[in-house]
Order: structure tokens, then C-alpha cells, then sequence
């Protein structure tokens, strides 16, 4: 046995402030990712940080019979606010993920790109949801707070179709790895550049959020605008290594700071 991960210390909570709309009540469990977009499997999670260092495997992280979860969100929230936009990301996913296997099976195409359809507004507004709900049960103890990063983030999913038109820009790419990623605040210095960033990776969508004009993100990114009909996904081994942005291997004069609270990686264990 290892020592107990620091989520430990971040999941206990029964009432107290949505995440989201800022009321006050039972909290409920939220799954990131959604339940309907990945197959539910026994998980074990760790904060970002500590799954990175060379003690790692020395840490024994949170399990869950019943894939990741987040106690940070109300009932309305959960049910009706991501509840009712979750279809749309696990129909995506799901399409991409046959396309993926349809590529690779048969290399009957030289071009790596696939595409499918989609309703932005709704997929958006549910992964911004579970990227605000992936955090630490300490946001819960106290009433939101104001912020002009986050409150165009929360007008959004709470139904504001417009509140991120001049606030916030999205990306994505693919993500070829089995663990979740799911950071709520990260700030990434690149070439004399710093900007605050939020993500959330699970097979096969890596989906960033950065401010308006200011973001940093990989080369292999698409830049995903509401409205957008369409998804499209490379999936050419080219910059593959950036996969895991903002958590890949820094390079020149790079860094990244974070609450290690707020940036968490759940993967699938084997039944023990």
C-alpha cells in the first residue's frame, strides 16, 4: 500500500454551493466524463500532479466502482442543465470513436481526417459544464465567487447562448489515451505569452477552453465556434505527443501553474 493520493481530501461533501449556478443545497454526483460517452468501468483518481511525478505509482488514488465522479453540482444542475445536453456528447463520441475504429482497421483511406455531425451549442455547453463541476469539494464550501474568466463559463451552461462570444474561445483535437483529463484552471507560459486555460480529454476529443484571442494550444487543434455543424478529427500521428497539452512534456522556456486540487486524471483499474 502507498500512501492515499490528496483527492482523498476533496470528495467528501453532502450540502453545500453548486459550482454552477451558486445555490445551496444537496450536492450531486456528477460523472466526467458523462456516463452515455464512455463505457463505465472501475476507475482510480489522482490529481494530475501526483500521476506525473516519479513517486507516482507509489500513490494510491480514489476508487469508484462506477467511473469518475464529482460531487460539486445540484440536482438541477446535474439532471436538467448537463443532463439534457449529455445525449449530444455521447452520440458524438460515439460516432467518432466507430469512424476511428473503421480507419484503423482497414487503412482504406490515406487521408487521416473523419468528421460527424454536430450540435455545438449543446456539446459545448455540456463539456463546459463538467469541466466547471471537475474540481475539489472545497469550491462547494463557500458562495461563488466572482471571476471574469468564470462567470461567462457558468452564464453558459446555466443558458446564456451568447455569454462566451467575447469572452472565451474553444479547441480541440484528438485524444488517443484511455485516462481522463480534466483540468479546471491552468496557467500556461509559452514564448513570452501567459494565459489561463480549461480541459477536459477523454477518448477521442481533447476540449480546451482559453480566453478570447489569447489561447495556446497545440498545432494540431481545430478552433470549434458555436454554431459549427460539424467535428473534425485528425488522426494522423503527427504532433501526437502534444496529445496530453497542457500536461505534455514542457519544452524551451514553458511552464504551467495550477491548484493540483482543480486538475485531476481518473483511468481504468482492473478489477482487485
Amino acid at each position: 500500500m502507498g500512501r492515499p493520493s490528496e483527492r482523498h481530501y476533496h470528495t467528501k461533501i453532502k450540502d453545500g454551493y453548486c459550482v454552477i449556478c451558486g445555490e445551496f443545497g444537496r450536492l450531486s454526483q456528477d460523472h466526467v466524463p458523462p456516463k452515455g460517452a464512455i463505457t463505465i468501468t472501475k476507475v482510480e483518481q489522482k490529481h494530475i500532479m501526483e500521476a506525473m511525478g516519479a513517486n507516482a505509482n507509489s500513490i494510491d488514488g480514489v476508487r469508484s466502482p462506477n467511473g469518475s465522479k464529482f460531487k460539486t453540482i445540484c440536482k438541477k444542475c446535474n439532471n436538467e442543465r448537463l443532463g439534457a445536453n449529455d445525449g449530444e456528447v455521447a452520440r458524438v463520441h460515439k460516432e467518432l470513436t466507430a469512424k476511428i475504429k473503421t480507419y484503423f482497421d482497414t487503412l482504406a483511406s490515406p487521408y487521416p481526417i473523419i468528421s460527424v455531425h454536430l450540435d455545438s451549442l449543446k456539446y459545448v455547453r455540456a463539456m463546459i459544464g463538467h469541466i466547471l463541476a471537475a474540481t475539489s469539494v472545497d469550491e462547494c464550501k463557500q458562495p461563488l465567487q466572482e471571476s471574469p474568466y468564470f462567470r461567462p463559463l457558468e452564464m453558459f451552461v446555466l443558458g446564456d447562448d451568447g455569454a462566451l462570444d467575447d469572452t472565451h474561445d474553444i479547441y480541440y483535437w484528438f485524444y488517443p489515451h484511455n485516462r481522463h483529463l480534466s483540468a479546471k484552471y491552468v496557467q500556461m507560459y509559452n514564448k513570452g505569452h501567459s494565459t489561463g486555460l480549461s480541459l477536459l480529454s477523454f477518448f477521442p476529443i481533447a476540449f480546451l477552453v482559453t480566453p478570447k484571442g489569447q489561447g495556446i494550444y497545440p498545432a494540431q487543434a481545430n478552433k470549434l465556434k458555436i454554431g459549427d455543424d460539424r467535428l473534425y478529427l485528425n488522426l494522423s500521428s503527427v504532433n501526437v505527443e502534444f496529445a496530453e497539452f497542457p500536461f505534455s512534456t514542457l519544452r524551451g522556456d514553458q511552464f504551467r501553474m495550477c491548484a493540483s486540487k482543480q486538475t485531476i486524471i481518473s483511468y481504468p483499474i482492473k478489477n482487485t
